[in-house]
């Protein structure tokens, strides 16, 4: 009895009814509990207890969770290394990049020159006699007083010139230029100009801007017009008459601008000459300054004698080769790294809840002990290295040299300290500067051939394919099986075998949250049908009490 008159007591204080008490129990949904309003007791807590236990499954789906996604950035960072490791390779499977040459010049201001990669070594003995020149015009002097100006119209500035006869009334300024190119091409191309609208700065911009290769401006203190070839020699030519800038007046073609305004003469042209000079004996000439011989780039200078020489760059070739080293270094590095790291089962992904009661740095320390080892003894990662070693140890047939055909041939071999995995040094830097320097052709052989097709179409034999062709083909290999398990950035989680099981476990969480949700409707609902029966148990010992007073 005693026990009944403190909830009435409770409730009048309180200004809630009985009956508003029951009708707020009857109305309680998921968004709206009332948690031990009748009995006192803590239901939200003793639900969150009883929860627990019931989101184990969850937890842990949501820790595989993190682990399948920790798995695929770590395989996606390993692709990083081997994507960077190739582009070093496929540029070390170019020719060029063994074929280096460098040219000295006993005399650079006669001649100087640069080597492609066809050039063998050789010495050229080079007495220049003259350097090939330019045709020019200049005309005479154009203006009749200070008052002309280049950047009005020509109409506007008849007045201003010594003959304006090649300026019309009416109609445009119309006249050709013809010439030649260095390889003996015809350039013909007439111009036609406005003169009330065009400048003389506009008329001799165009021709500068033309596809015949001449040079024209106006000379504001001499007042007068100059015409230059852009390319050097004797390009004239019959139709031409010689001339390399020619004022082309057949077919009735006008040429009074040219020759009556701008007071320029056909016969004033300084044509332009050949370079001459003898070549290893060779008495020759070339319309250019600059000419190709066997892979060799002239530029000659000036007049004189020079003794130009062709060596292989051999520092060159040595830093390629040794960058590549580095970088095959920095790769193998990384990958052993990741997997001959051991997960640590006492670290685990950390939930929400657990990282509420820890700091950043903590959460950061757990994490990165958590996240190690998820490639451990990796079958792929280990497979790309065992065979990028085999790449580069075994021996390489076909080649031109009997005893360049392999790495340690050329000086370059895995390191003894056990701890490096393999990694590679340049164990004798003699040995390959030699190898460079001598037989360039060996070392580039070595590194870059093709290799021979196998019978029956059964790929390349890789016995003779060079050392790099072996390592793209691995690492292409490789970053395959990787995508194929671990996609990229640019794949949809359906196309690679990890992004299909995060799907799935993401669809699991789903369900697994969705029936989490229930069980805790379901706690929540026997609590509070508990509450409605001491709520009415209350009502029963009211009632009763009332009868007896």
């Amino acid at each position: 009895m005693s026990s009944t008159s403190s909830t009435n007591s409770s409730s009048s204080s309180s200004g809630i009814s009985i009956n508003s008490i029951n009708s707020m129990l009857n109305s309680t949904s998921n968004n709206n509990r009332v948690s031990g309003l009748v009995s006192g007791i803590n239901v939200d807590s003793i639900v969150a207890q009883m929860m627990v236990s019931a989101s184990q499954p969850l937890a842990q789906m949501q820790k595989n969770l993190q682990k399948l996604e920790w798995q695929r950035d770590d395989y996606r960072s390993m692709n990083t290394l081997l994507t960077t490791l190739q582009t070093n390779v496929q540029t070390m499977s170019l020719q060029s990049s063994y074929l280096v040459n460098t040219v000295s010049s006993s005399s650079p201001s006669v001649a100087s020159a640069t080597a492609g990669a066809t050039a063998g070594n050789a010495t050229y003995s080079l007495s220049v006699g003259s350097l090939a020149t330019s045709a020019f015009n200049v005309g005479g002097p154009i203006a009749a007083n200070s008052n002309f100006d280049p950047s009005q119209s020509l109409a506007s500035q008849s007045g201003n010139l010594k003959d304006s006869t090649g300026i019309p009334s009416s109609g445009n300024i119309t006249f050709t230029l013809s010439s030649y190119d260095q390889n003996g091409n015809f350039l013909s191309q007439q111009f036609s100009f406005d003169p009330t609208k065009s400048s003389l700065n506009d008329v001799l911009s165009t021709i500068s801007q033309s596809n015949l290769g001449i040079n024209a401006f106006y000379d504001p203190v001499k007042q007068e017009v100059s015409m230059t070839r852009s390319a050097t020699g004797n390009l004239g030519g019959t139709k031409t008459s010689g001339y390399g800038i020619f004022f082309d007046n057949s077919g009735g073609n006008n040429i009074t601008f040219l020759t009556n305004t701008l007071q320029m003469t056909q016969s004033n042209e300084t044509k332009g000459s050949d370079a001459s000079f003898t070549l290893n004996g060779l008495q020759t000439t070339r319309h250019s300054n600059t000419f190709s011989v066997n892979g060799v780039n002239f530029t000659l200078q000036g007049s004189g004698s020079s003794t130009l020489t062709v060596n292989t760059d051999t520092t060159t070739v040595y830093n390629s080769i040794n960058n590549f080293i580095n970088t095959y270094n920095t790769t193998i590095q990384g990958i052993n790294d990741m997997i001959s790291q051991a997960p640590n089962p006492s670290y685990q992904p950390l939930s929400a809840t657990q990282k509420q009661s820890m700091t950043a740095a903590d959460i950061t320390a757990w994490t990165t002990k958590a996240q190690a080892g998820m490639l451990w003894n990796d079958s792929i990662l280990s497979s790309g290295l065992s065979q990028m070693r085999l790449d580069l140890s075994n021996m390489v047939s076909g080649t031109s040299s009997s005893t360049l055909n392999s790495l340690s041939a050329i000086g370059i071999t895995t390191s003894t300290n056990y701890r490096d995995h393999g990694k590679l040094v340049i164990s004798d830097p003699a040995a390959l500067n030699q190898a460079i320097s001598t037989n360039p052709q060996a070392v580039m052989q070595l590194f870059t051939n093709m290799g021979t097709s196998l019978p029956n179409n059964q790929g390349t034999d890789p016995t003779k394919q060079g050392v790099m062709q072996r390592l793209n083909s691995t690492i292409t290999n490789t970053i395959n099986q990787i995508e194929q398990k671990a996609g990229n950035t640019s794949m949809a989680d359906n196309q690679y075998f990890i992004g299909q099981n995060i799907d799935t476990l993401n669809t699991q969480i789903s369900t697994e949250q969705t029936r989490l949700t229930a069980v805790e409707n379901q706690y929540y609902n026997q609590f509070n049908a508990m509450e409605q029966a001491i709520l009415l148990s209350n009502q029963q010992s009211s009632y009763i009490s009332s009868l007896m007073h």
